[in-house]
Parts: C-alpha cells; sequence; structure tokens
C-alpha cells in the first residue's frame, strides 16, 4: 500500500513538475513574442500557443483579439494620413499656379509709369505683393511637407560644399532679417566644408531656420560654423522672449506655432520640413535653451539654439 501511494505521489510530482516547466516555457515564449510584436506592429502579427493549454489559450485568444483591434485602428489611421497628405498636397498644387500668376501681374503693374506718381497706389500693391509671397511661401511649405511624409520627395545626394551654400542663403535674406530689426552675426569659414547632400535642400533648410528666427528672435541672431575631422555643426543661436521652455520639446511638431508667432504668417511647419530634410540628407537637427550668460535683468530673455550636424564628407567615400 506504501508503495502505491508513493508511486501515485511520483507520478502526480512529475505531472506538476511537467506542467510548471511547460508553463513557464510557455510564459518565456509569449513574452519573447510580445516583445517582437510591440517592435514592429506594422507586420500584423500574432500570439501563438507555445504548449497546447485550455485556460492559456484563453488568455492568448483574448491578447490577439485585442492586438487584432490596435491593428484595424493603425491601418485606419494610416489610410487617413495618406488621404489627408494627398489632399493637402492637391491643393497646394493648385494653389501654386494662380499665385504666380498674380505675383506676375502685380510685378507687371508695379512696371507702369505712373506707379511711381502714385504713392498710395505704389503702397497698397506693395502690401498685396508682400501678402502674396507670404501666400506662396505657406503654399511651398504644405507641398513640400505633404511630399516628404508621403515619400515623395526624393533627394539626389552629392558633394555639396555647406560653407557656401550657408554664405549666399544668408546673403539673400540679409535684408528681411534686418527689417525684423535683428543684429545678425555670421562666423562662416571662407574655405570649402563638404558633406552629402543636396543644394536645393539645403537652401531650404538654412531659409526655414532664418524664418524661424525672424519670428521668434528679440534682437539678434548669430549663426556660426564648427567643424572638425568628422563633423560639422551649423549653429543658429538668437535670443527670444516669445518662447518658454515647454515649447522647446514640440518646436519640431508639425503645426506647433507658439502664440507670437500665429500674427506673422507662419504655418507651424517650416521647422519640422528643416527636420526632414536633414535627416533625409543623413544629417540631424536639433533646439535647446540657454540661459547662460544672461544677467537677472535679462531673466525673462532666453537663447534659443539650433544645431545642424553632418558627417564630413570623405573623398575617398563614395557618393550615395
Amino acid at each position: 500500500m506504501i508503495y502505491f501511494i508513493l508511486i501515485v505521489m511520483a507520478i502526480l510530482g512529475i505531472y506538476f513538475a511537467f506542467r510548471y516547466i511547460s508553463l513557464l516555457y510557455a510564459f518565456r515564449k509569449m513574452k519573447q513574442e510580445m516583445c517582437d510584436i510591440q517592435k514592429d506592429l506594422t507586420q500584423n502579427q500574432m500570439l501563438h500557443m507555445p504548449v497546447p493549454d485550455r485556460h492559456l489559450a484563453e488568455v492568448v485568444r483574448a491578447f490577439n483579439i485585442t492586438l487584432e483591434g490596435i491593428q484595424k485602428e493603425r491601418q485606419k489611421y494610416e489610410k487617413r494620413e495618406k488621404e489627408f497628405q494627398k489632399q493637402i498636397e492637391n491643393i497646394s498644387h493648385d494653389l501654386r499656379t494662380p499665385l504666380t500668376v498674380i505675383l506676375g501681374y502685380l510685378k507687371f503693374i508695379k512696371n507702369k509709369p505712373h506707379m511711381t506718381q502714385d504713392k498710395e497706389l505704389k503702397e497698397t500693391i506693395e502690401v498685396i505683393e508682400y501678402k502674396a509671397e507670404t501666400m506662396k511661401n505657406l503654399v511651398a511649405q504644405f507641398y513640400e511637407f505633404s511630399r516628404l511624409n508621403a515619400g515623395d520627395y526624393k533627394l539626389k545626394l552629392d558633394r555639396v560644399d555647406i560653407s557656401r551654400i550657408l554664405r549666399e542663403s544668408l546673403a539673400g535674406n540679409y535684408q528681411v532679417l534686418q527689417q525684423s530689426d535683428l543684429n545678425v552675426s555670421a562666423d562662416i569659414p571662407e574655405h570649402p566644408v563638404w558633406i552629402l547632400g543636396e543644394t536645393a535642400a539645403l537652401e531650404r533648410v538654412f531659409l526655414n531656420l532664418m524664418q524661424n528666427a525672424g519670428r521668434y528672435a528679440d534682437t539678434c541672431l548669430n549663426i556660426r560654423v564648427q567643424e572638425n575631422a568628422e563633423n560639422v555643426s551649423v549653429f543658429f543661436v538668437n535670443d527670444t522672449k516669445s518662447l518658454f521652455e515647454e515649447d522647446i520639446s514640440h518646436l519640431f511638431d508639425r503645426f506647433y506655432m507658439g502664440d507670437h508667432s500665429r500674427n506673422q504668417g507662419g504655418t507651424g511647419l517650416g521647422l519640422t520640413v528643416a527636420k526632414s530634410l536633414a535627416e533625409e540628407m543623413g544629417g540631424a537637427l536639433s533646439v535647446h535653451m540657454d540661459r547662460s550668460g544672461l544677467s537677472e535683468q535679462e531673466d525673462s530673455r532666453m537663447m534659443l539654439c539650433f544645431e545642424l550636424r553632418y558627417k564630413v564628407f570623405s573623398f575617398f567615400e563614395p557618393p550615395c
């Protein structure tokens, strides 16, 4: 009798030990699968049963139902997002042609002989032209943003001199920055600084950063280039009273605008487009605030610093 009880207890011990090891193995496998699913929800993966178990199967079934709901919502969101981007692209494209025509007619009218005689009419035409140019820039921002998000903005990367492009961009926008009553200073090397990029994309990045300074800067803008054997960084540093520390983490969010910039024709897309273009060229655009060096009287003023960083192009590495 004792032997029989011992045999039964041994069998039960083996059974429960097997069950414990099986469940432990199942939970480990399920945990690994859940980690893999979490890494990439776009693959439409499902949780599998490592070992047969009725109660465990109910848990897996409930998890898969929830996961399937999340994946369906993601697919709906992606579809709505693509439709939204396409609508922006279509609207932007449709607006570009009439705006170009309007600006052409305005320049034609400005060149008429009687325009120089009627001062009031001349000023009115200049205001209309300025507003039309602003609208054209806004439409261009929307168009570029929609193309970048849709993956249609294909850059042809080649060896370009970032210092030359920066000097030319600054010269082309210097008058606009001065009209904002900014004290502009620059430290840009005269010698070539080669990176892998695209001229038009770099010009857009610099333009957007300068326009941002024109809206947010209080009194000054400093542009400088730092380089070493591996990297080159372009810094755009300006003081500001219209931004706060809580704004910093949102500056690259699409359609985000500080309250001060809402009256200055901004879209909230300039920095978003600049960051996307920089990354498309293998670079990085970051921002931080700095109060160092400011006196107590200047405590309300902060220094906004944008850093555009690229890897220096090596002549021994062929362009992509």
